[in-house]
């Protein structure tokens, strides 16, 4: 982290929009991370929205509410805004929603400080949460201000007389818009494309602009976050806002006052709330909410907002260690009942494998492949196959990543059962799209192999894979390769299935199954 980005009231008391807010309340904590105003700033209209929001919704705006929204309403002479993209984070419950929606309304409501009609697209990790920020709109819009709302779901949307918009959308529908704010919220679990391909080229040829990305910390997020983050702590690019609330990786995360000063708002609940979770996570109880395996990972994200920025490079599978987790026990009927499965494609769509994981009463994953399919054909023998492998290895969920050759598989056999065609999916499976990294997959193999916290059978077709496997970069994460060429696919289901075996709780006797890519 540079020096500029550290919080100096001193410094910041250069700008006359800043000073008002210089001095923080007793329930209020600085950012530990947050950009100077760039040099052509010369004012905000933070101080007015605040206002606005504040009179037009009835609240009080938390200090750091008012601090990000008068940070990222910095202007120019000409009155253009300063700030492209904002990159914000803070730990759960600070009170985003609110922000989010108070901004919302007030670039909808004033238009004419941008000389064009505002078109706000709301996306995130799930539609349910962005549709539950924009609800709390709903009788205000329609009631005092009289705009028309639309409730529908995957309609939500609110529209001014004057056509200015604030639209919920899935990740996969932000395409195809103007863009004047578009706001993707829990950003850990949105892909980069959504971003760099639906919005980012939706805001060209606008006025004042602005792509506005907040999230609480999360062990597995996918690059997006993890990558902005980095590069605005190395510096930053000039268009880009950084407001980050959280605790110093290494911090202490029992000691009360890391989590007050993690915290952008500080109360008795607040403190009591995190003192139970931090109890909880000591006594390695997970927490649902942090959907993290790791109960102190996930509490150190989820109330310290510590992320994971370091990028770690996937090693090869040492196959010293590989040969001893040996163990060609069978698996017993008990434990088929908490399977875990995953199927992988290679990309030339000529091999595929179905494998199963089930973590075991001595707390190792045991992996295997239970059938192959081969040759030209391999795709449509995955097809046609998959259904009655499925029935006959009975998973409770089956899932799948949505990009690559499997998922392409996966969605001709949703189109059979949407033309009424029987047999899919077996009876009691949940079919579900099922997200993650693959460098946390392969990395996760890795890793278990070499704390021999891996029980593998012997299966020829794997460890020849295996043995010839190695990690390749590509884009912001790692994968599995084969020098020289060749195929991955078992090592990739064997991966996805000890990946998700670990995910499930040990009590919930409903495995998934997993189509890696």
């Amino acid at each position: 982290m540079t020096a500029d980005l550290a919080w100096n009231p001193e410094r910041l008391a250069e700008y006359a929009w800043l000073r008002p807010l210089l001095t923080l309340p007793d329930d209020a904590s600085p950012p530990l991370s947050m950009s100077l105003p760039p040099a052509d700033a010369v004012g905000s209209y933070g101080p007015e929205a605040v206002e606005w929001i504040e009179s037009s919704q009835r609240i009080r705006l938390r200090w750091w509410q008012a601090l990000a929204i008068t940070r990222q309403l910095e202007h120019r002479e000409d009155g253009s805004l300063c700030h492209r993209v904002v990159v914000e984070s803070a730990p759960r419950r600070a009170g985003k929603s609110v922000r989010v929606r108070g901004l919302a309304l007030w670039r909808m409501a004033h238009p004419e400080l941008f000389g064009e009609v505002q078109t706000v697209i709301h996306t995130g990790s799930d539609v349910a949460i962005c549709r539950e920020i924009q609800r709390g709109a709903w009788r205000w819009a329609e009631e005092v201000a009289g705009w028309t709302v639309t409730m529908g779901n995957g309609k939500e949307s609110i529209e001014t007389p004057d056509g200015d918009r604030w639209l919920v959308r899935a990740q996969r529908a932000v395409y195809g818009y103007d863009v004047a704010l578009g706001i993707v919220d829990e950003a850990w679990d949105v892909k980069p494309d959504t971003v760099s391909e639906g919005l980012e080229p939706a805001t060209l040829e606008r006025s004042s602009p602005q792509l506005h990305l907040t999230s609480t910390a999360h062990r597995r997020a996918t690059s997006l976050m993890r990558s902005r983050l980095r590069v605005a702590l190395e510096g930053g690019e000039d268009d880009t806002l950084l407001l980050l609330w959280g605790a110093p990786a290494g911090s202490d995360p029992g000691d009360p006052e890391v989590w007050r000063a993690a915290s952008p708002h500080w109360s008795e609940d607040r403190r009591r709330m995190i003192a139970d979770k931090y109890a909880k996570a000591v006594a390695g109880e997970a927490d649902p909410q942090a959907d993290d395996p790791d109960p102190m990972a996930g509490f150190t994200a989820q109330y310290l907002n510590i992320w994971p920025l370091r990028e770690v490079a996937v090693t090869a599978i040492d196959l010293d260690a590989w040969a001893n987790c040996l163990d060609p026990a069978p698996v017993d009927t008990e434990q088929r009942q908490r399977l875990a499965a995953c199927v992988d494609l290679s990309p030339d769509g000529q091999h595929a494998t179905l494998a199963v994981a089930v973590v075991l009463d001595d707390g190792r994953v045991r992996v295997e492949t239970v059938h192959e399919w081969s040759g030209p054909d391999a795709a449509k023998q995955l097809e046609r196959g998959l259904p009655g492998w499925v029935a006959r290895v009975r998973p409770r969920s089956l899932g799948w990543f949505p990009t690559g050759p499997a998922a392409a598989v996966a969605s001709r056999l949703a189109d059979r059962r949407k033309d009424g065609v029987t047999g899919w999916p077996p009876p009691g499976v949940k079919v579900s799209e099922l997200r993650g990294e693959m460098t946390a997959v392969c990395m996760g193999l890795a890793k278990e192999v070499t704390a021999g916290t891996l029980a593998q059978s012997g299966q020829d077709m794997l460890c020849a894979q295996v043995e010839k496997t190695a990690p390749l970069k590509r884009g912001g994460g790692w994968v599995f390769t084969r020098p020289g060429g060749g195929h991955c696919d078992a090592v990739y289901a064997v991966a996805g299935a000890a990946h998700l075996a670990r995910t499930l709780p040990p009590s919930v006797g409903k495995p998934r199954l997993l189509v890696a890519t």
